[in-house]
């Protein structure tokens, strides 16, 4: 098999449609939106039993207010109208909900039009074209996503601002009324919970704000380490300099995933946590395809157990060339070394450490014309390859960067001829093991979170049964701030979710801005630069693909939102608005009216209906998922395996094993990836 029929292979599995929905699956798999819609209706009827429990005697509330006056609430001398103003700002922010996710779903839809002709511009061999108009349809997405974050911020102020007048309320209430002692503990304590969440959540979008902020200087650096590379490649080289700009593409495209699994999941596991935050994936991280091809470089140095020497020696001089690879490595070194430290930073470190100890010793033993089998330093190679795969597999789990990634214009374009070697073939085997693992693991989460879920969802149902199971007369205090509590919980979640969606369109405009400020401006300065000697690869073409990579991810994130806000819009259009307008009707009605308690009931039913419509797609949502997984997964072997020379019972083993790994999958397991 040829290395062009090989990439053809690979390249018609690894399509932008197919990247796309590889992207959607993953993302899918670790931040579950039906956690964004499930609660929606019983938060309505959270609000609705709310403007019953209003009917009750009123009180004042002042004298429990806090010291420095009453921020959120308007009227503390009225407990029932400090409840009603918290049903008002609920009703504000659904309204809200509603409009701005349908004008995010219209931006958004927008995105791929404007992507497509972002790549026909750069497909173009014309750099004036590029230059002149690829920064009007950039800044086009990139004003698309000022709207976005627009709409989503004031939507998340809107729930914000109810739990602001929800927790300023309990703390009122529960200063006022010490009389009832160990009862409030409990309620106390998920008080205490929210506003950890609360202070977590913006520890946690400054957090991801900084790391956007490097991604400039981070791009800077690709070009950098680029231009480096195409110095002084050794004679007969180009291959594998063409294979380190690979690495350094999918390094690019790693860091851009792990953005978006930041501001997707990173939040959401440190809240989980309450307080002990899970550690989210490194930068580090991005690094294992640079080193995966050192690795692989080394391991092509290698035939029948024995070091290639006329591959890595120069013809002229009969010295080795692995001072090139030593210096890619310093590089590396270079861009980890203002990382906190790690143990993934202490394994990147020892792994380079390894890779220059061995480049040192191939040449030594070049210089002094000791060229024999050297069965120490074959085997040292073999083991290195072993860990670095580990490692990339570590990578793919921790960045959700996928096991296939898109293919850039430029660089698909120049791989091709040869005869494509043994470890290109392994590889391929290598990426199909990682993308079942990661495909099966996101299946997984996916599933979790929908039991987690169900489990929040019952205990605020339970809440809610409990307060329709009571008469005006019944309810007391304690009652009535239990539900407020539960309410503090559901409304909380809502927030959460859209803090999550602004932090996505800040992403997708600090990427834009990246590309519009760095990756452009770096390629208007080098676009006149000839091609290295013997290299079909120019700076220019290196700088086009960056820029494409950057735009498919924007385009990525815009996809998964516009998904996201569709159904969004097309649920709170069949199950919300209504429910929401039953309330805004609730409201207005006198407790003693006769049809105030008939009102009451057509919202609780309309919601519980809502509720178990909206389960009832979720378990929808959850077997196409289910089929779509295994339909790539079945696609992606299918294809490769009929195309790839059959590898080894032992060789399969030995990668399954070394995957599994990387992935922290028990061995014993792998059966469920068939």
């Amino acid at each position: 098999m040829t290395t062009n029929n090989l990439n053809k292979t690979i390249g018609g599995v690894s399509k932008a449609s197919d990247c796309r929905e590889d992207a959607v699956m993953i993302f899918q798999g670790n931040a579950n939106w039906e956690e964004y819609l499930t609660p929606a209706p019983l938060s309505i009827a959270f609000l609705g039993e709310l403007v019953f429990i209003s009917a009750k005697q009123d009180f004042s509330i002042k004298d429990g207010g806090p010291v420095d006056g009453f921020k959120f609430i308007k009227y503390p001398d009225s407990f029932r109208a400090c409840l009603m103003q918290v049903c008002n700002s609920g009703w504000a922010a659904f309204n809200e909900a509603h409009k701005s996710m349908d004008k995010i779903c219209l931006h958004t839809k927008n995105v791929p039009e404007y992507i497509k002709t972002a790549v026909k511009i750069l497909l173009q061999d014309d750099d004036m074209l590029v230059q002149n108009f690829l920064p009007d349809t950039l800044e086009s997405i990139d004003a698309i996503s000022k709207d976005c974050v627009q709409l989503a911020k004031s939507v998340e102020e809107r729930f914000l601002h109810v739990t602001d007048v929800i927790s300023e309320l309990l703390e009122t209430c529960t200063s006022a009324k010490q009389q009832y002692g160990n009862r409030l503990e409990e309620v106390r304590r998920i008080m205490e919970e929210e506003k950890l969440k609360k202070d977590v959540l913006e520890e946690e979008n400054k957090r991801v704000e900084k790391e956007m902020a490097k991604l400039d200087k981070q791009m800077e650096e690709a070009n950098d380490n680029f231009q480096k590379a195409m110095t002084n490649i050794p004679s007969g080289w180009e291959c594998i300099a063409m294979d380190f700009v690979d690495g350094m593409a999918k390094s690019v495209n790693s860091l851009l995933s792990l953005r978006v699994l930041k501001a997707s999941e990173g939040g959401q596991q440190t809240i989980d946590a309450l307080g002990n935050p899970t550690k989210s994936a490194s930068n580090i991280f991005t690094k294992s395809p640079l080193l995966l091809k050192t690795a692989e470089t080394l391991n092509s140095f290698i035939k029948y157990d024995e070091i290639q020497w006329s591959k890595i020696t120069d013809i002229k001089t009969g010295q080795s060339n692995c001072k090139w690879l030593v210096n890619r490595i310093e590089e590396v070194i270079n861009m980890i070394q203002d990382e906190d430290p790690s143990p993934e930073k202490k394994e990147v470190e020892n792994l380079c450490e390894g890779f220059i100890t061995i480049c040192q010793h191939l040449e030594k033993l070049s210089t002094e014309g000791k060229k024999g089998k050297n069965k120490e330093i074959v085997k040292n190679i073999q083991q290195i390859l072993l860990s670095t795969q580990k490692f990339d597999s570590a990578s793919k789990k921790n960045t959700n960067a996928p096991a296939f990634p898109v293919n850039s214009p430029g660089m698909m374009k120049i791989q091709s001829g040869g005869s494509a070697s043994q470890m290109a073939t392994k590889n391929a085997h290598f990426c199909v093991e990682q993308m079942k693992i990661q495909l099966t693991q996101s299946r997984e989460s996916y599933e979790k979170s929908l039991e987690r879920n169900e489990k929040t969802k019952r205990k605020l149902t339970d809440c809610l049964i409990k307060m329709r199971n009571c008469e005006v007369k019944d309810i007391n205090f304690e009652t009535t701030i239990e539900l407020l509590a539960t309410g503090l919980q559901s409304m909380g979640r809502l927030q959460e979710k859209w803090r999550k969606m602004v932090q996505f369109f800040q992403m997708v405009s600090n990427i834009m801005d990246t590309c519009l400020k760095t990756s452009l401006n770096d390629f208007v300065k080098t676009a006149s630069k000839p091609p290295p000697p013997n290299m079909k690869y120019s700076s220019k073409m290196f700088l086009k693909d960056m820029i494409y990579q950057q735009a498919f991810k924007a385009s990525d994130i815009a996809n998964m939102v516009n998904m996201i806000s569709g159904t969004y819009t097309e649920i709170s259009t069949l199950y919300l608005m209504d429910r929401v307008s039953s309330l805004g009707r609730l409201m207005t009605l006198d407790p003693e009216d006769p049809s105030f308690q008939r009102e009451r009931n057509i919202l609780a039913t309309s919601c519980d209906n809502a509720a178990a419509e909206i389960q009832e797609r979720v378990l929808e949502n959850k077997e196409k998922y289910k089929a779509k997984t295994k339909a790539r997964i079945e696609k992606i072997e299918r294809e490769l395996n009929a195309a790839l020379p059959p590898p080894s019972e032992e060789e399969r083993r030995e990668t399954r094993e070394i995957v599994a790994a990387g992935f922290e999958v028990a061995p014993e397991d792998e059966d469920q990836f068939y």
